[in-house]
C-alpha cells in the first residue's frame, strides 16, 4: 500500500472511531441508547435510504471536504452529510418545535419522540421516533 493510501486508510480508521464516541457520547446527552448496528425496521429501511442518497452523491456541508472525517445524516433535514457543529445547528434550530415532535419513520406528531442515533463507519444517523417506529411496529 502507497504512503498516501496508508495514510488515508488510517484517517477512515480514526474517523470511524471517533464517529463512534462522538455518536455514544450524543446518545448519552439526549437520553438515547447508542446503537452500532441497525435496531429494527424502521431503522433499516432509514439507513436504506441513506445508502441510496449516498450512492447517488449526497452533498456535504462544507466543513467536510478535504479528506475522511465524522459525517452526521439528519433524518428530518436528509437533503446533506453534515459536520458536527452544522448537525448540531440542525438540532438546536429544531428543538421545540412542531418539527421537534414528528416521527422520522412515521411522520406523525407525537407527544414523546425517542431520539436514536445510529453509526456506521465514520457516519451517524440521527432519528426521531415515535413509540411505536422504536418498538419496530
Amino acid at each position: 500500500m502507497s504512503g498516501r493510501r496508508s495514510a488515508y486508510a488510517d484517517q477512515a480508521k480514526a474517523a470511524t472511531r471517533e464517529a463512534k464516541q462522538i455518536a455514544s457520547h450524543w446518545a448519552t446527552l439526549a437520553g438515547a441508547e447508542h446503537r452500532p448496528g441497525l435496531a429494527n425496521p424502521t431503522s433499516t429501511r432509514l439507513v436504506r435510504e441513506l445508502n441510496m442518497r449516498i450512492t447517488a452523491g449526497l452533498p456535504v456541508c462544507r466543513h467536510l471536504t478535504g479528506g475522511p472525517g465524522v459525517g452526521f445524516w439528519v433524518a428530518w433535514k436528509p437533503e446533506r452529510m453534515r459536520c458536527a457543529r452544522c448537525a448540531h445547528d440542525v438540532l438546536a434550530a429544531t428543538r421545540g418545535t412542531r418539527e421537534d415532535g414528528r416521527c422520522d419513520g412515521c411522520g406523525q406528531v407525537v407527544d414523546l419522540i425517542h431520539p436514536t442515533l445510529l453509526q456506521g463507519g465514520s457516519v451517524v444517523a440521527i432519528l426521531g421516533l415515535c413509540g411505536d417506529c422504536e418498538a419496530g411496529r
